[in-house]
C-alpha cells in the first residue's frame, strides 16, 4: 500500500516491522509497495583533512518494497532544532547541527526514483576550514532525515554525519636509532633507504626537506652512554640533496641514502636526519617523528673472526645464583646444564655476564643458547658494554627483543659488533622475556678480531 510519510517523532518512538535478508533488498514486509531508507543510517564518523580544500561526501538512499518497478520521490532535509533536541534526548547525545555556512548540498534535496532505480547518491560538500573554525566547544554534526509520499523505514530514516578535522602530517616511518650493518666484504656502494609517510590518503603533489642535524648525535650519545660519530660527508649522498618528492597517491616515499663503504674505517656512525619542511602549506611535520638517527655500523666480515677459547675464569657476573647454575656450565657443550642469574637473592642492578679477555678486541660476535626446559629466562634486551680497564664501561650495542629467541633452547648468533679496542665486555640483561630480572643461558661462545 502507499502510506503517509512516517514522521520523525514516529522514527524515534516506533519500530517498523521488518524482515532481514543478506542483501538488504527484501527486508520490508509486502505491505509496502515502495519504501525508502539510508543505506548507512545512524551515526557516521567522517574524517576531514584540512588541506585548504572542501570535502565531498556521498550518502546512498535505497528504494525497496514489494514493487521495485514503481517510481517514487524522496526528500532529504536537515533536522531542525526541535528534532535535533528530540534525537539528543532519545539517544543520550549532545549534538549541535552544523550551521548552513559549513556545508553545501551538491544534489537536489528532492530526488525522483524511476521505475528501474533502486538507489541514488545524495552528495554533500563539507567546508573543512569553516568547520575547523567553529572550535571544539560544541559537538557539531550534519543530521539528515528522509521523507517521502511513499513510506520511509523508521529505523533507517536518519543519518548523523560527525565530521572530525585532521591536519595531514608527514613523518619518518622509522624514528630513533635505526641500525644498518655494512660488511667489508659487501658491495662497495650500498643503497639504503628511509621511508617518509603522510597520514592521509594522498591526493596532492608536494616536497619534503630532510637536513643533517649534528646536535642529535650529541644528545643520543649522552643519553645512551655511547660514542657514535658523524657519518663522514664524503662517504654518502642523499638523493635529491635531501628533497623527497611526493606525487598524488604516494602514501610513503623513500629517502635514498647511498653509502660508499670504501671511505669508512671500522666503527659505529650516525647520519642524524631531521625532517624540516613540507611544501604543502596546510600540512604539518609530526614533531614526535621528525628525526631519525640513521646508523651505519661498518664491520669486518664475520668470516674473518676467530673463535675465542673461553674459560670459566674469564667469566663473572654481579648476580650469581647461589643455589643453582654455575658460570662453568656455559662452556661445557651441554644444553641441559645452564647458568642461572640470581633469583633467590636480591641484586639491585641489572644482571650481567662479563667476559675478561686475554687480548684486546676491536670486533667480536657472540652466540648463546637459552635454557633447554623453557624460554622464560631468555633476555628481552641485551645491552653490551666494553671497557679498556674493567672499570669504565661504554655501551657499544643493544640487541633488541625482536631479534632474540623466545622458546626453550632458543639459539642466538649476533652480528659483528665493532668497538674501541677493549679487553672487558659486559652483557647486561635489563629484563627477561617474562618481565623478571634474571636470565638463563645454557651455552655461550665468542669470536673476535
Amino acid at each position: 500500500m502507499r502510506g503517509n510519510n512516517i514522521y520523525l517523532s514516529m522514527l524515534l518512538g516506533l519500530l517498523v516491522l521488518i524482515t532481514s535478508c543478506d542483501d538488504n533488498k527484501d527486508e520490508f514486509l509486502s505491505d509496502f509497495d515502495t519504501i525508502f531508507y539510508f543505506l548507512n543510517s545512524g551515526e557516521q564518523n567522517l574524517t576531514l583533512y584540512k588541506t585548504g580544500e572542501n570535502t565531498d561526501y556521498a550518502v546512498t538512499i535505497n528504494k525497496a518494497g514489494s514493487d521495485l518497478g514503481s517510481a517514487g520521490t524522496v526528500s532529504v532535509a536537515v533536522l531542525d532544532d526541535s528534532q535535533m533536541a528530540l534525537y539528543n534526548q532519545e539517544n543520550g547525545t549532545d549534538y549541535t547541527a552544523l550551521p548552513e555556512t559549513a556545508f553545501e548540498f551538491l544534489s537536489q534535496t528532492s530526488m525522483n526514483f524511476g521505475s528501474g532505480e533502486q538507489y541514488k547518491v545524495f552528495e554533500v560538500q563539507f567546508k573543512t576550514d569553516m568547520i575547523d573554525g567553529l572550535g571544539n566547544d560544541l559537538n557539531y554534526v550534519l543530521p539528515l532525515s528522509l521523507s517521502s509520499t511513499d513510506s520511509v523505514n523508521a529505523e533507517k530514516q536518519i543519518v548523523i554525519i560527525n565530521p572530525e578535522i585532521e591536519i595531514p602530517s608527514v613523518y619518518f616511518t622509522k624514528t630513533g636509532y635505526v641500525a644498518n650493518l655494512l660488511s667489508d666484504k659487501g658491495e662497495e656502494q650500498v643503497a639504503l633507504s628511509l621511508p617518509l609517510t603522510m597520514s592521509a590518503t594522498n591526493k596532492w603533489e608536494f616536497n619534503c626537506t630532510v637536513e643533517i642535524d649534528e646536535a642529535l648525535i650529541d644528545t643520543y650519545n649522552q643519553e645512551n652512554n655511547v660514542s657514535y660519530t658523524l657519518l663522514p660527508a664524503e662517504s654518502y649522498t642523499l638523493a635529491g640533496d635531501g628533497t623527497v618528492v611526493f606525487t598524488a597517491e604516494d602514501q610513503t616515499v623513500n629517502l635514498d641514502v647511498n653509502v660508499d663503504r670504501t671511505k669508512l674505517s671500522y666503527g659505529n656512525y650516525i647520519l642524524p636526519l631531521r625532517l624540516t619542511e613540507c611544501s604543502k602549506e596546510s600540512f604539518v611535520i609530526d614533531q614526535d617523528k621528525n628525526t631519525c638517527l640513521f646508523g651505519i655500523s661498518y664491520t669486518p666480515d664475520a668470516s674473518d673472526l676467530v673463535a675465542i677459547d673461553l674459560t670459566a675464569e674469564m667469566l663473572s657476573s654481579n648476580a650469581v645464583e647461589p643455589s643453582e647454575g654455575s658460570l662453568a656450565n656455559l662452556l661445557d657443550g651441554d644444553v641441559n646444564t645452564y647458568f642461572h642469574s640470581a633469583w633467590s637473592v636480591y641484586v639491585p642492578d641489572a644482571h650481567y655476564l662479563q667476559v675478561d679477555l686475554t687480548n684486546s678486541l676491536s670486533a667480536f660476535s657472540f652466540d648463546f643458547t637459552g635454557r633447554a626446559t623453557g624460554g622464560a629466562g631468555n633476555p628481552k634486551v641485551i645491552d653490551i658494554y666494553a671497557s679498556t680497564d674493567g672499570t669504565t664501561f661504554e655501551k657499544v650495542s643493544t640487541i633488541m627483543q625482536e631479534n632474540l629467541p623466545t622458546g626453550a633452547a632458543g639459539a642466538y648468533a649476533s652480528p659483528v659488533i665493532v668497538m674501541p679496542e677493549s679487553k672487558y665486555i659486559r652483557f647486561v640483561v635489563p629484563q627477561n622475556m617474562t618481565g623478571g630480572s634474571y636470565f638463563v643461558f645454557s651455552e655461550f661462545s665468542m669470536k673476535g678480531l
